[in-house]
């Protein structure tokens, strides 16, 4: 039988669990959807099928479940899916918790000791003719893009076995899926990531073995046109650490941040290290290179973290972790390290995106979602949106009312557009007791001027992490769904 969940900020509110599937093949639309948006709106985020082993609850570590809204002529179709990896088939046997938070050994049952952790539940992608969910602690898990059913892991013929990255980077100017894995010995062997190239058609062109100073929490790396940059957090894993009666993951108090730069085609012997004050860094909005040939990194980054206590327990509150949008130039020709970090927007900022299909080059529209009123942004929820032009500094803001919460605002291009930004952005919201959620879309250039049309979702989607939309006309959408 199973046990209901106990009381905790991300199990409760926008983030209580549903616990289910549904199909809605026509959902409810007010206003009116585009007729030049076509294509697929996919988002993941944790779903705990079962309360942790603990007593206590992280939101990274839920079951991933997987949300596909279909969209065209002005309708659309919605499914939603639990990925069913290993760890969520042997639960579910069990009808309980066997593995411990984020796979802890040591609070593990014995049942599933030596056994894969992987709930698949940050982000979900298209590449190679293939959906693929991910986090960052194991493979890659496949879905059938029809249905959402799970394939298994895909591990790119045996070259890929290990951990793979919540956000590698499609290159839309080349094809590739730029990728990392971390901490790809286990938290108990060498400290070494691998970054991968993989070819349009999904086969891997590189795998390259890097050596880094400790087991950091790596969710995101840096891509241009001619760089690839690896940020090493202060956030880190040590089973020692746990050992001795302290955190298993935490922010190391004084550790700087370490950065280190690759040519994109490079090898491991061209690594070049910087180091710069202790930042926490989980999401980029983009990465290019000026005329001068730095490195212009636009980043929502903080001096600290509300996700993890220190290495002595102690945990930051999210007042005083406030993430601001800045800009990161980095000049990797200096003979000695050199980056320079400026604010450009001060806002409470979760998820910064750019219009992905620039990727690699110079972008001036970021889209975010904010926090205006609430206490805990993470916790409570990010209630309003955002349009920011970095070159301009101008603000484009949506608030969707005190107590809701809204979820990654992406760009969705309009049917055969070309300039950045011509098109829609769209973004998951539960308004404060609202019965259900809402997808909101809007002119993209036109965020203030509130929603072109809202998607009505008969039951509350909990709050969650990645998502991306798909066009119907773009090469990805088509090799996943209108191929032969």
């Amino acid at each position: 039988m199973a046990e209901p969940f106990f009381d905790h900020p991300f199990l409760s509110g926008h983030h209580a669990p549903q616990r289910f599937e549904a199909d809605a093949p026509d959902l409810i639309v007010r206003g009116e959807l585009p007729r030049d948006l076509a294509g697929i709106f996919l988002r993941n985020g944790p779903e705990p099928l079962y309360p942790p082993r603990e007593g206590d609850y992280h939101w990274f570590d839920g079951d991933g479940m997987v949300y596909a809204f279909d969209i065209a002529d002005g309708r659309v179709a919605m499914r939603n899916r639990w990925v069913r990896t290993d760890k969520f088939e042997l639960e579910r046997a069990a009808g309980k918790r066997l593995f411990g938070t984020f796979g802890n050994p040591f609070t593990c049952d014995p049942s599933v000791q030596g056994k894969r952790y992987n709930t698949a539940n940050t982000n979900v992608i298209i590449h190679g003719g293939k959906v693929l969910a991910l986090m960052e602690g194991a493979p890659a898990v496949e879905l059938d893009p029809r249905n959402l059913d799970t394939l298994g892991e895909h591990d790119y013929d045996g070259t890929i076995t290990t951990t793979f990255s919540a956000h590698p980077k499609v290159d839309h100017f080349t094809g590739e899926l730029i990728n990392i894995g971390a901490s790809i010995n286990g938290p108990a062997g060498e400290p070494e990531l691998r970054y991968d190239v993989i070819n349009p058609d999904g086969s891997v062109k590189k795998a390259e073995r890097i050596k880094v100073p400790h087991h950091a929490l790596i969710h995101t790396f840096f891509v241009t046109e001619n760089w690839v940059v690896f940020p090493i957090i202060p956030i880190d894993t040590d089973p020692n650490r746990y050992m001795a009666g302290g955190p298993m993951t935490a922010w190391v108090d004084d550790r700087p941040t370490k950065i280190a730069i690759m040519p994109r085609n490079g090898t491991a012997k061209d690594v070049l290290w910087f180091e710069y004050d202790p930042r926490h860094m989980f999401h980029e909005c983009n990465v290019w290179e000026d005329a001068n040939g730095h490195i212009i990194a636009d980043v929502a980054a903080a001096n600290g973290t509300a996700l993890f206590p220190n290495q002595d327990g102690v945990k930051r509150t999210h007042g005083q972790t406030l993430q601001s949008l800045r800009r990161w130039t980095i000049d990797p020709m200096a003979n000695s390290g050199w980056i320079k970090e400026e604010t450009l927007n001060d806002r409470d900022i979760q998820f910064p995106r750019p219009d992905d299909r620039l990727m690699t080059r110079p972008t001036r529209q970021a889209f975010g979602n904010i926090n205006l009123e609430s206490r805990d942004g993470r916790a409570e929820g990010m209630d309003a949106v955002l349009r920011f032009d970095t070159a301009a500094g101008t603000e484009d803001i949506y608030h969707f009312g005190a107590g809701a919460s809204a979820g990654e605002l992406i760009f969705a291009p309009r049917l055969g557009a070309a300039d950045e930004a011509d098109g829609y952005a769209m973004t998951l919201v539960h308004r404060a007791n609202a019965p259900g959620s809402e997808l909101a879309v809007f002119d993209a250039r036109s965020i203030s001027a509130g929603p072109l049309a809202t998607v009505e979702i008969p039951f509350r989607v909990p709050s969650g992490f990645h998502c991306n939309f798909y066009a119907a006309d773009s090469a990805l959408y088509r090799g996943a769904y209108t191929a032969a």
